[in-house]
């Protein structure tokens, strides 16, 4: 994927989720590069984020074949589609946890983590109430 699409995508997520989560979530762009997009509750003093890294489906058969993914609490892969004629992003996507890379990587299994836009930003907030 090239680096202008990434950036679409990267837009299109947050806008995704500053729209559905009607202000109780932050989301941005790290300085430290580390991952592609961090979320996180407005207001939570403790710091719990969520860190996204940013796939093309295209791209799906290189991370499993790489599949040397470090495995960290509250870290995503999302392997999204980018449709170019409509300048966004399809209505399903996979959210799949890091955790759970490894072990799905030789079953090529991620589907079970496919979601939609409105089911991600419930999802995302869920996951950052959780203690």
């Amino acid at each position: 994927m090239s680096d202008n699409t990434k950036e679409k995508i990267e837009n299109k997520i947050i806008d995704l989720i500053a729209l559905n989560a009607k202000g109780r979530l932050v989301v941005f762009k790290p300085e430290n590069l580390d991952n592609d997009l961090v979320v996180e509750k407005k207001g939570d003093y403790k710091k719990k984020v969520i860190a996204l890294d940013i796939f093309g489906k295209d791209e799906i058969n290189q991370l499993v074949e790489k599949a040397d993914l470090k495995p960290v609490e509250n870290f995503y892969l999302l392997v999204v589609s980018f449709d170019i004629v409509k300048q966004d992003i399809e209505d399903n996507f996979l959210v799949v946890p890091s955790l759970k890379f490894k072990e799905l990587a030789g079953k090529n299994d991620f589907f079970k983590f496919s979601m939609s836009k409105k089911e991600f930003v419930s999802f995302l907030i869920k996951e950052l109430e959780k203690k």
